[in-house]
């Protein structure tokens, strides 16, 4: 067995990437590293008891020359007998349709149909051919670019996919090391000119980033290598912490809002903290291309851990988080209430008012009517109707206990209600325009608890939403 295929197997085993009977589906483009990968599978494949297939995707963005891959690869499955599954993939038209990123479209169409082929014909594990310059690569790019995790992961070596899982098995290798391999074989390969370009960030890093590092330190990728698998075992347990305390800490109202105690969160470790947050943002954007930045986390962190006053933040895609001292709430776009209209108060009926309240008034004062609250109060003829109408500057209540009375203003604050609230509260008010009561905060000194000689009961109930 080479020694090429006996270091890449030690690294499957120490990382348990294979078990006997697996299907495996090879994504191969036809260039050295997934050739290399099918090669080295195609040894393996007794060994493991495995079996194997192979995928192949053309973008239609090279014209002959990618349909060329495309051939290759064919070619090179029935070769070795494996199963070949290949498709034609309208990038063009959806780039023109859509617009937007061509790398990003490209990579959605093709694992759209790896995961179709993952499904239908029951693979359990999509194999591909990253390799241990690339993980230098994705690590550079990470501290140039910055990154929203919390650690510098890299490349996973495996990770959840379809009805399986994405399995990396040439992270340990290099590719001065997979270039060896398929020369030693004499096998060909397929290359892309497009990996030339210094069109992307990563191509001006492997070509001129790489190199340096490599002389300052030939065991470079090695020395990655290890780097990176610390930082991965250290965050999977840090995210299983994390994980509690979300649990713990948030409550999931529905599948877009969610809400928090900013007290409780601001006494877990930041290092936690920030994995709570990307943990809740991952419920609310399923999408990986959702524009998170550096800067919202950070006022997101920084949001949550303030109780006093208000705060809103708009987020992407139509979501915000507001802050009402230390209640946090991450949902959709609010819809900003309408101020209440004045309404006259029927008797014997119900009323809804607004705020989440009816009420319902009435000169039985033996009936009992079910409700959360229950006030007796002495009305007079010329203090009827009553009605109920929004805030108004300046308004002000008599509460019992109190020599003057109470700006309504400041009852609000106090109490702590939403500013966006106020406008919807309801207050109710004699045929004199005198400030009976708060409905659901404060009553006036004219209501009381208890039955003496009052002649009406009002009661209030709260309306479930």
């Amino acid at each position: 067995m080479h020694p090429f295929i006996i270091k890449v197997k030690k690294y499957i085993e120490q990382h348990q990437l294979i078990q006997s009977g697996d299907r495996l589906l090879l994504a191969c483009s036809g260039g050295a590293d997934s050739v290399a990968a099918v090669l080295t599978f195609y040894e393996l494949k007794e060994f493991y008891n495995i079996k194997l297939g192979i995928v192949h995707t053309d973008h239609q963005l090279r014209g002959d020359e990618s349909a060329g891959d495309m051939d290759f690869v064919e070619q090179l499955a029935n070769r070795l007998d494996i199963p070949f599954y290949g498709a034609t993939l309208e990038v063009p038209a959806r780039v023109e349709a859509e617009g937007g990123n061509v790398q990003v479209i490209c990579r959605e169409e093709r694992y759209a149909y790896f995961d179709t082929i993952m499904q239908q014909e029951h693979f359990d594990k999509l194999v591909l051919g990253h390799h241990a310059d690339d993980q230098i690569e994705t690590i550079v790019m990470s501290l140039v670019r910055g990154s929203l995790a919390s650690s510098l992961t890299g490349i996973p070596i495996t990770r959840p996919f379809s009805n399986g899982s994405i399995i990396r098995p040439f992270l340990c290798v290099t590719k001065e090391e997979i270039l060896d391999f398929v020369q030693v074989q004499e096998q060909s390969y397929r290359h892309d000119p497009s990996n030339d370009k210094h069109t992307y960030t990563r191509n001006r890093l492997r070509h001129t980033v790489v190199p340096l590092l490599r002389q300052e330190n030939v065991h470079v990728a090695d020395s990655i290598r290890t780097f990176v698998e610390k930082q991965q075992q250290d965050d999977i347990f840090l995210q299983k912490l994390a994980k509690e305390k979300f649990d713990q800490l948030v409550t999931i109202q529905s599948k877009s809002s969610f809400f928090m105690d900013t007290i409780e969160f601001s006494e877990i470790p930041v290092a936690l903290q920030r994995r709570v947050i990307l943990i809740l943002l991952k419920y609310l954007y399923d999408s990986s291309n959702t524009l998170l930045n550096n800067r919202l986390i950070e006022s997101i962190l920084a949001a949550c851990n303030e109780q006093d006053g208000n705060t809103m933040i708009h987020l992407p895609k139509g979501f915000f988080l507001k802050r009402h001292y230390s209640q946090v709430q991450f949902s959709s776009y609010p819809i900003h209430s309408l101020p209440i209209q004045t309404q006259l108060i029927d008797e014997d009926c119900w009323s809804t008012v607004g705020a989440g309240y009816s009420i319902y008034l009435t000169r039985n004062l033996n009936e009992q009517v079910p409700s959360d609250e229950k006030w007796f109060i002495q009305l007079e003829n010329d203090s009827l109707p009553l009605s109920v109408r929004p805030r108004m500057e300046g308004d002000r209540i008599h509460l019992k206990g109190m020599s003057t009375p109470k700006k309504v203003s400041r009852l609000f604050i106090d109490e702590k209600i939403p500013t966006e609230e106020r406008v919807v509260w309801p207050i109710l008010v004699s045929a004199k325009n005198d400030i009976m009561a708060v409905i659901g905060l404060r009553y006036g000194q004219q209501f009381e608890k208890n039955r003496n000689t009052q002649n009406f009961v009002l009661y209030v109930r709260v309306i479930k939403p």
